[in-house]
């Protein structure tokens, strides 16, 4: 009996280490690819005033000026150093076209425009799946910035199409292939995916 008991203890602690390896290595995998993903990645990040109705519709509409001023300029980008330094070229006219949206429709707050590093949460866009962790961005502050964001794949030109994202155009997709490699484009196919893990190490013990 005790030396079954043991056998069980043993058993589990090798389930366990196992168990932490397997994960552990899954995790910092993920951790790579994401971080490879990132540097060719340009998200735009717009943060409202604040949650009110008003301000939450503000801040779409702001957005849609600010892809509207960008649309053409980027188009063109083909690497993400390109579409940074547009965007950097860009900043003071980022900030006059939010202004300007802001003030038609009575409002004078402020909008800060800059090109920076921010932490995203996992994201889908129809049927690619972006990882969590931190991002190059653009990130547009309006007035005290203290509302619910928006935001979206600024280059490759994900933000540039429906903004539904219920399907990505084949087009879009193509760049992000050429700018990915086949396993970091893999990855984003498969991110959404719910998988089931088994430890089949219990084959290998009887008791």
């Amino acid at each position: 009996m005790k030396k079954n008991i043991k056998k069980v203890g043993f058993v589990c602690a090798v389930l366990f280490v196992c168990g932490l390896m397997y994960f552990y290595g899954r995790a910092t995998d993920e951790q790579r690819l994401q971080r490879e993903i990132a540097r060719e990645v340009i998200r735009l990040h717009v943060v409202a005033n604040s949650d009110s109705e008003e301000d939450q519709a503000l801040k779409l509409q702001v957005k849609e000026e600010i892809l509207e001023l960008l649309r053409a300029q980027m188009s063109e980008d083909k690497t993400v150093g390109m579409a940074q330094q547009t965007l950097r070229d860009n900043l003071d006219e980022i900030e006059k076209t939010a202004c300007r949206c802001l003030q038609d429709k009575g409002y004078d707050y402020e909008v800060n425009a800059e090109l920076g590093t921010c932490y995203f949460p996992v994201k889908e866009y129809g049927d690619l799946t972006f990882p969590a962790g931190e991002y190059k961005a653009l990130k547009v502050n309006i007035g005290k910035s203290e509302g619910k964001n928006w935001w979206c794949v600024m280059y490759p030109t994900l933000c540039f199409v429906d903004s539904t994202y219920q399907n990505v155009p084949d087009e879009s997709k193509e760049k992000l292939k050429e700018n990915l490699t086949e396993e970091e484009y893999d990855s984003l196919l498969t991110g959404g995916d719910e998988v089931e893990y088994g430890f089949k190490i219990f084959d290998f013990f009887h008791f």
